[in-house]
Formats: C-alpha cells, sequence, structure tokens
C-alpha cells in the first residue's frame, strides 16, 4: 500500500469554499441520527487534516491540535497561532477533540497538552498510541484528568459516544501495510443536524477495509477525504464505492502542491470541495423532505 509520503506525484482537487445545500440521508447501520433534524454542519478549515466541526451548539475538532508545520505539510498561520494560545476562534469553546492517530501532521504531543490544559471543558477521546505520546509532556494530566479517555474500537465493535447534541461513532480503518500496519488509524461517524460526517484520518485505500467498517452500507452525507483518494487507482475505487452519493471535501493537501491538486480537480472532480485556507468555511444544510 503506498502511503501518502510515497506519493510525490499525488494530484489536487478545486472547488471555491462556500455552502452547499443537499439532502440528508437516513442512515441506520450506525446508530440512529442524534441531535437536532434540521441544521447547518460548519465545516473550518484548520491545519492538513485538521477540521472545526460545529452545528452552532456542539464544537469539535478532529486532528486540530497541529499548529507547526512538519515536512511538506503545513501549520497554522502566524494570525491564527493566537488563536489557538487563547482558545478564541474555531478553538473556542471546544466540547470534543478527536485525533485519527500519531502522526505529527495530525496531533502535536505539545500543543496538544497545552490545549487540553487551557481548556475547562474539553473531552480528548483517542488511541492509546496518541495518549502515549502526550503522556512524555504532560504525563500527570493526561494520567489524571478525567476529560481525557483512552478508546479501543474494534470491527464489529466500534466505540460509540455522544457529545452534547452529536453522536460519534469511532472504528479503525487500517493505515496500511508493512510499518503502516502498526499505526492505530480510527475513522470518525459524526451525526449532528440531522446528517452524517465522516473522517477518515489518513486511512488505507483499501476497499475491503472500508466494507469491514461498514461504510458499504452506511450512507455519508459530508465526507473528508484525503486528497490522494482522487488518483487513479484505489483510491477513486474506493470513493466512488463507499462515498458516491456524500458531499466530498479534499484534504491534507500540502501547500506547496495546492495550486497542483486544484487544477487536476476542477477538471477531473470539479464536485469535489477545496477549503484552500487556513479559516476557509463550507456550511452544508439537509434539505426537507417533501411529501409525494
Amino acid at each position: 500500500m503506498q502511503s501518502r509520503r510515497q506519493t510525490a506525484d499525488k494530484r489536487s482537487i478545486r472547488l471555491k469554499p462556500g455552502m452547499f445545500r443537499f439532502c440528508a440521508a437516513s442512515l441506520l447501520v450506525f446508530s440512529g441520527l442524534a441531535g437536532p433534524v434540521s441544521a447547518d454542519i460548519n465545516v473550518t478549515q484548520l491545519a492538513n487534516d485538521g477540521v472545526m466541526v460545529s452545528d452552532g451548539e456542539t464544537r469539535i475538532l478532529i486532528d486540530a491540535l497541529v499548529v507547526e508545520p512538519y515536512s511538506v505539510y503545513g501549520g497554522l498561520p502566524v494570525d491564527v497561532q493566537p488563536m489557538f494560545d487563547n482558545l478564541t476562534g474555531p478553538f473556542s469553546d471546544i466540547d470534543l477533540v478527536l485525533i485519527s492517530h500519531r502522526h505529527h501532521e495530525h496531533n502535536q504531543p505539545v500543543y496538544a497538552c497545552q490545549f487540553m490544559q487551557k481548556s475547562s471543558q474539553t473531552q480528548l477521546k483517542t488511541s492509546e498510541q496518541v495518549i502515549g505520546l502526550m503522556r512524555e509532556r504532560c504525563r500527570e494530566f493526561v494520567t489524571t484528568s478525567p476529560r481525557v479517555e483512552v478508546i479501543d474500537p474494534l470491527h464489529g465493535n466500534p466505540t460509540v459516544f455522544e457529545v452534547g447534541d452529536a453522536r460519534i461513532t469511532v472504528f479503525p480503518l487500517s493505515h496500511g501495510t508493512q510499518s503502516y500496519a502498526r499505526i492505530e488509524n480510527f475513522g470518525h461517524l459524526i451525526e449532528m443536524g440531522g446528517m452524517r460526517l465522516l473522517h477518515i484520518g489518513d486511512a488505507a485505500m483499501s476497499a475491503e477495509d472500508f466494507a469491514l467498517a461498514g461504510l458499504d452500507s452506511t450512507q455519508i452525507d459530508v465526507a473528508l477525504i484525503p486528497f490522494w483518494f482522487f488518483q487513479p487507482g484505489p483510491g477513486n475505487e474506493v470513493v466512488t464505492r463507499f462515498l458516491g452519493e456524500s458531499r466530498k471535501i479534499a484534504v491534507h493537501i500540502p501547500p506547496s502542491e495546492m495550486d497542483e491538486v486544484k487544477a487536476y480537480m476542477s477538471e477531473s472532480f470539479p464536485e469535489v470541495l477545496i477549503l484552500s485556507k487556513t479559516l476557509d468555511k463550507a456550511s452544508f444544510a439537509p434539505i426537507p423532505k417533501t411529501n409525494p
């Protein structure tokens, strides 16, 4: 399986950040829909795969405790870093932090410790591998705080919980083969506002693994997908089979490749959205069903 660091020729996507209006699906595979039957889901781009997701009531960060650039991947712009430091803007009033896996462009332990210690109400739920790295930086806090929880979802036995008016299902998605197989990577299904949003972290481009996670029988309304899934090959097949009906946002685009990715995506996948700058936002709302 090819990792993202091995795909130097990965191409990208283009769509204007903004609003999409679409039909909310009636999915029952993971759980019943939580929260209001009709509300916007707002997605705010932060760094790499990191976003803030909110329905106006509950605010969730996914892979968003990243401040510094790492390898070819970006961090927070200088003018946004004070928002992180002071828990303002997209980092304010966060109810829940989710982290897909331990790699440094998805979570930076120093900043994860800083954020969680400054917050008074935020919950953090993630893998032992992520918490293990944080423990090296803020051992007493992560081992004693009731707001920090190690979760261990399994195929056929996902971790399901509610925070605010959101229902979250966490399940394993392989990070790849060989050395990458040892990396715990979680998929997150967030149900809020009458819709389902999927974040897959650095999932391997494996149809078998997506099917094992139950995604072949789960309708997704909004999907955040690493941009290399849209190049010809197994990733494109996964998107078509499992996420074909969803509204899609391409994420995890290195800043130096952004223009190239946009050009490719505007031609090959013009329906896919790219939030190209930190703090770019998209809003998704269900369309009320009409009686025949």
